[in-house]
């Protein structure tokens, strides 16, 4: 009869060369498994028995293994599967290797939702757990030593450094589920980042931003550009749209009064937007449209021709044409101005302004010009359970038309003129 020896077997995404064989490759997600059977004799002696067995998804769901997600079996969970087998030939249950750490629970929790998440979410999420969690303090810690203080001594070490309350909740979402995915492949029996008698706590020392530019502020950062940035700007401002959103637009998204948004510029490349309800058509009141007329003679009849491309031709990174244009352009404009040390320690002159203030700003001053609610929301696209709320956000109402004209009106005034005579010279 079969004896008992604990062994953890031969795992190989390739079958090994034997018997006059040469080697040959698996399809993903498909594993070779060798292990040892050990039989005891009549006469006492021991032997030996080699054996074999090619792993796949459909064996794994056989034992309730990898039943929760999609796409190509994983290497732990074909562990798992030889693990059983290996129960099965000895007639005993092989436990788990509890000292997996963090780092390996969280990259095999990454290959199981990564092929999930959208363009957006994999640029923010798996930056933070690959460089919080996986590179962090906890990273090579075995999971089964980690206590619920050890996660309170982690999150306490991100609000020293002045981390956002937008990060911190992130980093305690993914904390939970990393380590639900530990218990569920059974490394740890409980959760430490879920227990009731300890709440974990991660307040924010960083004060919310509620900057946005008042109407003088606004025109006189207008004044210091001209061509292309001045046209951007004023998309910023008056129609609210995200960076990757402005980077991402083409010639044919200009149609008729209404600025399609479709398609996001993230890593480099075109993406979907942010969320369904961002997709939609904004509104452009008079005055812009003319001088989205004004550009789109002098650039490339392309209709897929983009409408802000970068000196070498291709869409704007976000964080260059703020470092490049959108902050040199604040500075002389002496909009939220303030002085800041340089690796040197020299003093300099920087600015607040950002994407996120030049949204803010359109949402402001739009909404003091909106008479509902809802017609803010519809302008900025934002995502909202409510079907009414959707229905808003997919169409132009009269009233967020009004809306546009109205703050375009108080933005550029009498000056519209003077403008678009400067914008023609440039561009002539």
């Amino acid at each position: 009869m079969s004896r008992q020896r604990y062994q953890r077997g031969a795992l190989k995404p390739f079958v090994p060369a034997g018997k006059g064989k040469p080697q040959r490759q698996l399809p993903r997600g498909t594993y070779w498994a060798r292990w040892y059977r050990y039989i005891r004799t009549p006469n006492g002696r021991e032997k030996r028995s080699p054996r074999e067995k090619i792993i796949t998804k459909d064996l794994a769901k056989s034992f309730r293994i990898a039943t929760e997600y999609e796409g190509p079996l994983t290497k732990a969970d074909a562990q798992r599967v030889l693990d059983l087998l290996i129960a099965r030939d000895a007639g005993t249950y092989i436990p788990p290797d509890t000292s997996a750490t963090l780092e390996q629970v969280a990259r095999e929790y990454l290959a199981v939702v990564e092929p999930g998440w959208g363009p957006h979410t994999i640029r923010t999420s798996k930056g933070l757990i690959e460089y919080a969690l996986i590179g962090g303090s906890l990273g090579s810690r075995p999971v089964a030593e980690i206590t619920e203080v050890d996660l309170q001594q982690f999150l306490n070490e991100h609000v020293a450094a002045g981390a956002s309350r937008s990060k911190l909740s992130k980093l305690l979402l993914y904390l939970r589920n990393v380590l639900d995915h530990a218990v569920m492949k059974k490394v740890i029996p409980a959760n430490p980042a879920r227990n009731p008698g300890y709440r974990l706590k991660a307040k924010s020392r960083k004060a919310v931003s509620g900057r946005y530019l008042s109407m003088e502020e606004c025109q006189r950062l207008l004044s210091v550009v001209s061509g292309a940035d001045h046209l951007a700007f004023r998309i910023f401002i008056q129609l609210g749209l995200r960076s990757e959103e402005l980077f991402a637009l083409r010639r044919d998204d200009v149609v008729g009064d209404a600025l399609r948004i479709d398609e996001a510029i993230v890593e480099g490349a075109s993406a979907t937007v942010k969320t369904e309800a961002s997709d939609a058509a904004v509104y452009i009141p008079p005055d812009l449209q003319m001088e989205f007329r004004c550009w789109l003679e002098g650039i490339s009849a392309d209709p897929k021709a983009w409408l802000f491309p970068s000196p070498k031709g291709l869409p704007w990174g976000a964080q260059n044409y703020l470092n490049r244009v959108l902050k040199p352009a604040a500075i002389p404009a002496r909009v939220g101005l303030f002085k800041r040390k340089t690796r040197k320690g020299e003093e300099v002159e920087s600015t607040d302004v950002n994407f996120q203030v030049l949204r803010r700003t359109c949402a402001t001053l739009f909404g003091a010009k909106a008479k509902d609610p809802r017609d803010t929301q519809a302008q900025l696209r934002h995502a909202d359970p409510s079907v009414t709320l959707r229905h808003y956000q997919k169409s132009i109402p009269a009233s967020v038309r009004a809306a546009a004209v109205a703050l375009e009106s108080e933005l550029i005034g009498e000056t519209s003129q003077s403008i678009r005579t400067g914008f023609e010279q440039v561009r002539n």
